[in-house]
């Protein structure tokens, strides 16, 4: 595998490109880009039939270990690698431990093991016992194994406990791939680990940059641990990591973000010079019912928020399209209100549909940072989807009584305060008017 900056933007920003895939020679995968999450080797809610109308060139599958696990004797036994024992064998395929937007239980390591949470519980694994799959499964890049599940709230101990035992096993993985001639097709990328706390951060990018002439690149895991309150993370501190840590990497090397974030840290880490991000963010609104619907035009104005909730009882009559001018196959032939009633009625179908259009548009979002990064306006592009998905995220917090619509009494004689755009009878009348406040921040 070979990775090739195209542009620079006006920051670390940058559109590159990754080829040189001994399994498909002339396969290109343009970065800024995301992986398709799958489970079992199958890209979750679709086939392979259905993929091949979404997506028309070879993709990047994000295979997690922690849902694959049991195809293992299957792969061995067809001795082609994953991608072509599921059934995809025209994509690219990138195996890693698990799921980093999985929430999984607490502890349970060991000094030269990590836990691996499959459906048939847990397994102890080294990283001898890592590699040896992957020589199985054969993927097109390899994400070293580390202890990675952990937030940048983490206590000082468990952190120094993560470091030090990512930094072994990445030695094993990396002694394991040069001796390999199994792996020689496969690219390996070294994980960064406690980078919210600078000296531990630090130790870890070093450390794996010792590996730098072996390595396809560099991958940062351990700013989530796949809870909720993990993915809250203050916009400023999030901001200097991903500054700090892009700093300490050379511009060369392939950067890979794992995590379920939102557009908003999306476009933020693309401005900090991540070029590649796992795909669990499309799953996870497909599965809560919700639509993508991010407007990439600054010249036209839009009323509706950026995610809509499908399930919602106000889509029952909307016989529109999720998005207007969307080229994907739901927003072409199927209105909100069809993939509303089969959310209502549990139809599998619903899940299916928002796949795909979540996908697609998803996948549209890479595609006009690229344009953008490529025309030096990447900046306005990034504040536009920021803007966005704050207005998204205001609307979703909790109102209190302060904050709803109440009806109050107002002095129009009083000289404290006004109310704008109301209709007031005679002089000294009191009369009882809505208002509606604006949530607090």
């Amino acid at each position: 595998m070979r990775f090739t900056i195209k542009q620079a933007g006006c920051g670390s920003e940058r559109v590159g490109c990754i080829t040189g895939f001994l399994k498909c020679p002339g396969t290109v995968i343009e970065t800024p880009t995301s992986a398709l999450l799958t489970q079992g080797g199958s890209v979750v809610h679709l086939t392979a039939d259905v993929l091949a109308r979404v997506f028309t060139n070879p993709q990047l599958l994000w295979v997690p270990l922690s849902t694959s696990l049991s195809l293992e004797a299957g792969v061995k036994a067809q001795g082609e690698g994953v991608a072509k024992f599921a059934g995809l064998p025209q994509h690219l395929s990138c195996v890693t431990l698990h799921n980093a937007s999985d929430v999984t239980p607490a502890g349970h390591f060991e000094s030269d093991k990590v836990p691996l949470w499959t459906k048939n519980g847990k397994k102890m694994i080294t990283a001898d016992r890592y590699m040896e799959i992957m020589e199985v499964f054969k993927p097109d890049i390899i994400l070293a194994i580390a202890d990675g599940r952990t937030s940048i709230t983490e206590a000082t101990k468990r952190v120094l406990k993560s470091v030090e035992r990512s930094n072994k096993m990445l030695d094993v993985c990396v002694n394991r791939y040069k001796a390999s001639e199994k792996l020689q097709e496969s690219s390996l990328i070294g994980v960064i680990v406690g980078v919210g706390q600078d000296k531990k951060g630090y130790e870890s990018i070093q450390h794996t940059l010792k590996h730098k002439e072996i390595l396809g690149g560099i991958a940062l895991s351990g700013l989530t641990d796949g809870t909720e309150e993990s993915m809250k993370i203050a916009t400023d501190n999030l901001d200097n990591i991903l500054k700090k840590v892009d700093e300490a990497i050379p511009k060369d090397l392939l950067r890979i973000i794992e995590g379920c974030w939102n557009p908003a840290v999306v476009v933020a880490a693309i401005e900090h010079g991540w070029d590649m991000f796992d795909g669990s963010y499309p799953l996870k609104l497909t599965n809560a019912g919700q639509a993508l619907k991010l407007n990439f035009d600054g010249h036209q104005n839009s009323d509706e928020l950026c995610i809509l909730d499908l399930n919602d009882e106000r889509y029952k009559d909307e016989f529109k399209p999720i998005l207007e001018g969307c080229e994907c196959l739901t927003c072409k032939k199927h209105t909100r209100s069809y993939i509303r009633h089969l959310l209502n009625t549990r139809e599998m179908l619903s899940n299916v549909l928002l796949s795909i259009h979540n996908l697609h548009h998803f996948d549209q979002l890479f595609h006009h940072c690229r344009q953008h990064i490529s025309a030096n306006t990447f900046n306005v592009f990034k504040q536009l989807i920021t803007h966005q998905y704050d207005l998204y995220k205001a609307s979703q917090l909790p109102i209190g009584p302060s904050e709803q619509e109440c009806q109050v009494d107002i002095d129009m004689t009083s000289t404290e305060g006004s109310v704008e755009d109301a209709e007031v009878g005679p002089t000294n009348q009191k009369k009882k008017i809505c208002v509606s406040k604006v949530p607090r921040m």
